[in-house]
C-alpha cells in the first residue's frame, strides 16, 4: 500500500484528466472481488448480480424508497393482501422488455413459476420456497399464491424478486448471454463475459413514470478484479470510479489520495456472539447462565469498534438491525465489566479459568476475533479460534463441534426481522441455542399478516434471546466505499448501491 501511495503525487496529475474524460462519456467503471459466472439475479450467491443486476436491468413489482421504507408503485401499479396467502397486483400497461417486446402477466407468472420450483434449483431458495405459484386474472392482473402466510412476502417482492421475460431461461435452463439478458430495468446488457466483464447502458425506452427516475448515468462498466490493492491502484490512476469493501487498515491512507472520497457506512449486516447450548462431549460450561453472562460482561464492544472494526460501525444492542421490522429495542443488557465477569465465573466454579472453541467466517477481520479473545483471555476465558468458510462454519454448527461462533447475518437488505432470527432460532441446523419458546414465537410472526401480534411475537423472541445470552449481539458491519470525488454517490444500510442513482457532478 505505502507502494501504490508513493505514486499518488504522480497520479494526482493525470486522474484529473482521466476523471474529465469520464465526465464527458458520463460513464461509471466499478469493480469488485467477485467473478460472476453468471449475470441474472436468480443463479448467484453475489449481491453484484442479485441486487445489482437486478435493479439495473430488470425491475421487481413494486420499489421499496430506500430512504422512507414505503412501497411504490413500479412494475405493478397497485397491489392488496386478497387473503394470508394471497397477494394481488395489478400491473403497469405500456411497459416494454429491452427487445421491444411488451410486459405483461404472462410473464410475471413464468417469472414465478420458474423460480419457485425446486427443481430448478435457483441458488437462494429461502427467497422462494414461500411462494406456491403465480397466476394471471387478467392481461395486467396477476395473483401470487402462497404456500403459507409470510408477512414478509412484500420486502422480498420489493428487493429481490426481479421480474423476467417468458421464456427467460429457455429449454436449457439456461439465460442466453449472447443478446437474451432482456428486462424491463433502466439499463441493458450490451456485453457479459462471465468472470471477467460486463457493460450496460441506458435504455431510453425506460419507462417515465418509474420510482427509479431517470437514470444520469449513460453508461456502467464492470471488472472482476479480485486483488484489493491493484483496485485502489486503479482508482487512484483514474482506472476505475468506485469500489467497495475497501479493508479498513487500507481506507485511511487510501484517502489521503487526492480525488479519491473514502467514505465508510453502516451496514444492515450485524455481528454476534452466538453461544451453543447443547450437549457435548466432555461437558459444556456454556450450559451454565453465569458462564454466558460472564462472556457477555467481559466484551468491550464500543472499544472493539472504535479501535478495530472500524469507522462506519456502531454497537449493536439488540439481536437485529434497528429498521426490522419487530426489533425491539428496549431488551436486557449486558455491558462491559470485566470485574463481573470474573465474579460470575467463580460463582460457577471457574475461577481458574476455562478454554472455549471459536469459529468464525474466514471472509471476515481475524482482527475481530481476535479482540473479542483479548477480552476474554483477560478474565480467564482462552479461546481457539478457528476461521472457517462458511460452509464449514455451517458445517461445526450442524454437527456440535464448537462453543461460540463470531458470526454475521445481512438479511439480504430484508427490513424484518423474519430475515435474520428464523435463520437461527428456529431449531433448524444452524439453531445452537434450542429454545422452543423462542422458535415457537417465531413461527408464529411468521404465519400471520397481523402486525400487532407479530411485534408482540418478535418483542418477546428478542428480549429471552437476550435475557438468556443466547447471543450477545455485537456491532453492525460497515462497507468502506471509495471512488473518484467528482462522482455523487450515497450508501444505504442495505448494501445496494443503487447506481440509478449515481451521477457526476457538474
Amino acid at each position: 500500500m505505502r507502494k501504490l501511495l508513493s505514486l499518488a503525487s504522480v497520479i494526482a496529475f493525470a486522474l484529473g484528466g482521466v476523471s474529465y474524460a469520464q465526465q464527458a462519456e458520463n460513464k461509471l467503471r466499478w469493480a469488485s472481488t467477485v467473478s460472476l459466472t453468471a449475470a441474472d439475479p436468480y443463479y448467484n450467491f453475489h449481491r453484484e448480480a442479485m441486487i445489482l443486476n437486478g435493479q439495473l436491468v430488470w425491475d421487481t413489482l413494486i420499489y421499496r424508497d430506500p430512504a422512507t421504507g414505503d412501497y411504490q408503485p413500479l412494475l405493478a401499479t397497485s397491489w392488496k393482501w386478497v387473503d394470508d396467502v394471497t397477494l394481488e397486483f395489478t400491473l403497469r400497461e405500456g411497459v416494454k422488455f429491452h427487445d421491444g417486446s411488451d410486459f405483461n402477466a404472462a410473464d410475471v407468472v413464468y417469472t414465478y413459476n420458474y423460480v419457485s420450483n425446486p427443481d430448478n434449483k435457483i441458488n437462494v431458495q429461502s427467497n422462494v420456497n414461500w411462494i406456491k405459484g403465480a397466476e394471471a386474472i387478467g392481461d395486467h392482473q396477476v395473483r401470487l399464491n402462497l404456500k403459507a402466510p409470510f408477512p414478509p412476502a412484500l420486502e422480498y417482492v420489493a428487493s429481490l424478486h426481479a421480474m423476467l421475460p417468458e421464456g427467460f431461461y429457455g429449454e436449457n435452463k439456461a439465460a442466453n448471454i449472447n443478446g437474451g439478458l432482456i428486462g424491463t430495468g433502466p439499463y441493458k446488457f450490451d456485453s457479459f463475459v462471465p468472470s471477467t466483464s460486463m457493460s450496460l447502458s441506458k435504455w431510453e425506452g425506460y419507462f417515465g413514470d418509474s420510482p427509479k427516475g431517470n437514470p444520469a448515468l449513460a453508461a456502467i462498466d464492470y471488472r472482476a478484479i479480485p486483488d484489493v490493492s491493484t483496485q485502489m491502484a486503479e482508482l487512484m490512476s483514474g482506472g476505475l470510479d468506485w469500489i467497495w469493501y475497501v479493508p479498513a487498515d487500507q481506507a485511511e491512507p487510501l484517502s489521503s489520495v487526492p480525488d479519491v472520497a473514502v467514505d465508510p457506512a453502516e451496514t444492515m449486516r450485524i455481528s454476534f456472539l452466538s453461544f451453543n447450548l447443547r450437549d457435548m462431549d466432555g461437558g459444556n460450561p456454556l450450559q451454565d447462565l453465569r458462564v454466558r453472562q460472564a462472556i457477555a460482561h467481559a466484551i468491550d464492544r464500543a472499544a472493539i469498534v472504535n479501535q478495530v472494526v472500524g469507522q462506519g460501525s456502531n454497537v449493536v444492542t439488540s439481536p437485529c438491525f434497528r429498521t426490522q421490522f419487530g426489533c425491539t429495542q428496549d431488551v436486557p443488557q449486558y455491558g462491559y465489566d470485566p470485574e463481573k465477569a470474573k465474579s460470575l465465573l467463580k460463582e460457577a466454579g471457574f475461577e481458574s479459568g476455562l478454554s472455549l472453541d471459536l469459529i468464525s467466517n474466514s471472509s471476515r477481520d481475524r482482527a475481530w476475533a481476535e479482540a473479542v479473545s483479548g477480552y476474554l483471555a483477560s478474565v480467564g476465558v482462552k479461546l481457539n479460534i478457528q476461521p472457517l468458510q462458511y460452509a464449514a462454519v455451517s458445517e461445526r454448527i450442524a454437527g456440535n463441534k464448537t462453543h461460540l461462533f463470531l458470526g454475521d447475518w445481512g438479511s439480504y437488505g430484508i427490513n424484518d426481522v423474519s430475515a435474520l432470527l428464523n435463520n437461527f432460532f428456529t431449531l433448524g441446523a444452524d439453531d445452537m441455542a434450542r429454545d422452543e419458546e423462542i422458535s415457537n414465537a417465531l413461527k408464529t410472526a411468521a404465519s400471520t399478516i397481523d402486525t400487532k401480534v407479530r411485534s408482540e411475537k418478535y418483542e418477546f423472541a428478542t428480549k429471552r434471546i437476550n435475557e438468556l445470552v443466547l447471543w450477545q449481539p455485537m456491532w453492525t458491519n460497515p462497507v468502506t466505499y471509495a471512488h473518484n470525488k467528482n462522482l455523487e454517490f450515497n450508501s444505504f444500510p442495505d448494501e445496494n448501491p443503487r447506481f440509478f442513482l449515481v451521477k457526476w457532478k457538474q
